[in-house]
């Protein structure tokens, strides 16, 4: 961006609730997140758009844990007891998807919204009996021995996460955008080739060893799908479910943080529109 006079500033977020918050407030311009964030900032009225789609992983990177030594084998056997998640992350979604397959409902447990590093102390010291925990510390506990995954999120259906961005920032900067969604997409093609070599460089910044990281990466591809209206319909679901089980409190309507045809062939990399 340097040539084009343009500054870049990165800022870290450990989940998308609080990057949707920067984004709201205009302290960042754009960020990815999974499924789950854009809805519960679509009802607090953030005025986001979807960029672009990037697909899910394996599903292993995230499990529904409890420690070791708990009493506890089953999903059903959670019902009415203390689970531990981020709420407003895909961590909620993948919650919700997880207890419907052993017939129960979100409100069939008690939800305990914590931070992920304060869920993961409650945790382990048995304040909570489950956790939602993910890559790179489910590897690490999972090393351990410490923990027995009762779910992880293998098999659940979701649209995957987005790259989202303010409606001012996505209008406006048509060609900018394009530019950085191309040199992400590039570079995610990249990592995906060389994982080991992305680890050596992620590793530090998530304070994990190499190893570690290295295997979270072979849980999830690093790729770009276009906005299309099968992306849109299939995260309207998601939206509805939410609302239907009140974890979401108002109706959202996806479509609504979406761009026209024309404007998203404007801002979608060449090799990006190519997979409509």
């Amino acid at each position: 961006m340097a040539p084009q006079g343009i500054g870049v500033t990165w800022s870290q977020f450990v989940s998308g609730p609080p990057l949707l918050e920067a984004l709201n407030v205009g302290s960042i311009d754009m960020g990815p997140t999974g499924e789950t964030p854009p809805i519960f900032a679509q009802a607090a009225g953030t005025n986001l758009i979807y960029v672009v789609n990037t697909p899910p992983g394996t599903g292993e990177g995230s499990a529904i844990v409890v420690l070791k030594d708990s009493p506890i084998q089953t999903l059903a056997g959670l019902k009415g007891k203390k689970v531990a998640y981020s709420r407003g992350t895909a961590q909620t979604f993948f919650v919700v998807k997880a207890f419907e397959e052993v017939g129960l409902k979100i409100s069939d447990i008690e939800s305990v919204n914590l931070a992920i590093a304060d869920g993961r102390a409650a945790f382990l010291n048995k304040t909570v009996d489950a956790f939602v925990e993910s890559d790179p510390s489910l590897i690490k506990l999972q090393r351990e021995g410490t923990i027995r995954v009762l779910r992880n999120a293998q098999g659940i259906k979701t649209p995957g996460g987005y790259y989202l961005a303010s409606r001012d920032f996505a209008t406006n900067n048509a060609d900018l955008l394009k530019a950085i969604l191309s040199e992400y997409y590039e570079i995610g093609l990249w990592a995906n080739k060389n994982r080991r070599a992305a680890a050596e460089i992620l590793a530090p910044k998530v304070k994990t060893d190499v190893d570690t990281m290295e295997l979270a990466l072979t849980r999830r591809k690093y790729d770009m799908r276009p906005i299309t209206e099968e992306v849109i319909s299939a995260q309207q679901k998601v939206a509805d479910l939410l609302y239907e089980l009140k974890v979401v409190p108002k109706q959202v309507d996806v479509k609504g943080a979406t761009l026209t045809a024309q404007q998203y062939a404007a801002i979608t990399p060449d090799a990006v529109r190519n997979k409509a």
